[in-house]
């Protein structure tokens, strides 16, 4: 019986963990991907499949918010987790750090390669980039100047939504968060700092959630590196499974930002592994492309999220109302995120806009 309930734990654990660390991997890195093909028709992405998972996730999610509430009520951990919080300066220092490593590392990568703007995909030959980029990991060490590299962040951030069309840049809101989070840095208030952090964290959640999406809408995109490392799909079939890796991409993030209790900075620790064992599968250029996700992870593992979280705890209300009102707010966030998806490409890559983004650089 102990046999069968370890099997049972590790079916479950790695149902869980393979289609995360599918997720985990940026697609457009790695293998061909063409924005002027039109997403999959909604009609063929609402298949029955899809209707299993998305009632199974809500189904799922209530429970989990249940449980959530309890930890939350009953400061499940709390104290001696408030102990290992780092300093507001010692993340500020991880998150610079970072930063740093990062955009050194994307001009040394254009000194003798190709150079990029932000990420892997993003090809650039305009010369200029690596030496914005130089800039950045160089002013963000002194404290005065931090802002500059946000204004050196954004300015990257519009010249490749310029190039590859701000469609595609919908993948990286990170970057304009991270920019807000070091630009306001140098303005003091708790005020202040809760408007950075909160900018930091939600646009990390919403590059997750957009990928998630991104599953549904392309998963022959996929497909490639599921033939190149079959052992990621665990038996499930490409299709299903794709789709399965959407759904729990989706269900952590919205977990890693709602989460009233210590389960969110455990979510945020889990996430940071499944990036590290990525990088493992597919190497130091993804590395480099998740860095900073990796950066804002460990911050909210070791610090935990801001209080602006409470908002969502309706300490009025019993647990099993506050369950159902995060339920309703994660069907929410599926609903929009896939409908602006799909309703901002029919907005920026229509017809007549798909002639104008140009073909990726491979």
């Amino acid at each position: 019986m102990f046999q069968r309930c370890r099997l049972l734990l590790l079916t479950a654990l790695c149902a869980v963990i393979l289609p995360a660390t599918e997720a985990s991997a940026h697609i457009k890195w790695f293998y061909p991907y063409d924005l002027t093909q039109a997403p999959r028709d909604i009609g063929q992405v609402l298949q029955s499949n899809f209707v299993i998972l998305y009632i199974a996730s809500a189904v799922a999610i209530y429970v989990f918010f249940v449980v959530d509430r309890t930890l939350y009520r009953t400061g499940f951990l709390r104290a001696p987790l408030s102990r290992l919080m780092i300093s507001e300066d010692q993340a500020y220092w991880i998150i610079r750090i970072c930063v740093s490593v990062m955009f050194l590392a994307l001009f040394l990568y254009g000194l003798f390669s190709e150079a990029m703007y932000l990420t892997p995909e993003l090809k650039t030959a305009n010369p200029l980039v690596k030496w914005v980029q130089l800039a950045i990991a160089a002013v963000v060490w002194f404290r005065p100047t931090v802002p500059l590299a946000a204004i050196g962040m954004i300015g990257l951030y519009f010249m490749a939504g310029q190039d590859y069309g701000y469609y595609h840049m919908m993948d990286y809101p990170l970057f304009l968060g991270l920019a807000v989070f070091l630009l306001f840095s140098t303005m003091k208030g708790d005020g202040w700092m809760t408007l950075r952090y909160v900018a930091l964290f939600a646009t990390t959640g919403i590059s997750l959630l957009w990928g998630a999406v991104e599953k549904f809408a392309y998963p022959n995109w996929f497909y490639p590196l599921l033939d190149d490392l079959p052992f990621l799909t665990f038996g499930f079939p490409p299709e299903l499974f794709v789709m399965l890796a959407g759904f729990v991409e989706f269900n952590l993030t919205f977990v890693l930002l709602s989460s009233a209790s210590i389960v969110s900075r455990l979510v945020a620790f889990a996430f940071n592994m499944i990036f590290l064992l990525a990088i493992y599968i597919f190497g130091l250029i993804d590395a480099v492309g998740h860095l900073m996700i990796i950066a804002v992870l460990l911050v909210l593992t070791i610090r935990g999220p801001t209080k602006a979280r409470e908002f969502l705890v309706l300490s009025d209300r019993s647990r099993w109302t506050e369950a159902y009102f995060m339920t309703g707010l994660w069907m929410l966030a599926m609903n929009v995120i896939f409908i602006a998806y799909y309703g901002l490409y029919a907005l920026m890559l229509g017809p007549e806009a798909a002639a104008a983004v140009p073909p990726p650089a491979n």
